[in-house]
């Protein structure tokens, strides 16, 4: 229960840390992205369509 009536001070305390954290680390060096090995020759996307008729009724309770 003494962690309700604490709750206001555990966020201000968790959010103080963030923001510190978060000016710690600006300062960083960025992440760089390399470029990719090789090109992708084959770019199409493979499309799957099912089409079948929709179970009646007694259909779906047989499969039950």
């Amino acid at each position: 229960m003494n962690i309700r009536k604490n709750f206001e001070a555990i966020f201000l305390a968790a959010t103080a840390l963030g923001l510190v954290a978060s000016y710690a680390t600006a300062a960083a060096r960025p992440v760089q992205v390399v470029e990719p090995a090789g090109i992708l020759v084959d770019s199409t996307v493979h499309v799957v369509v099912v089409k079948a008729p929709r179970l009646s009724p007694a259909e779906k309770a047989g499969l039950k």
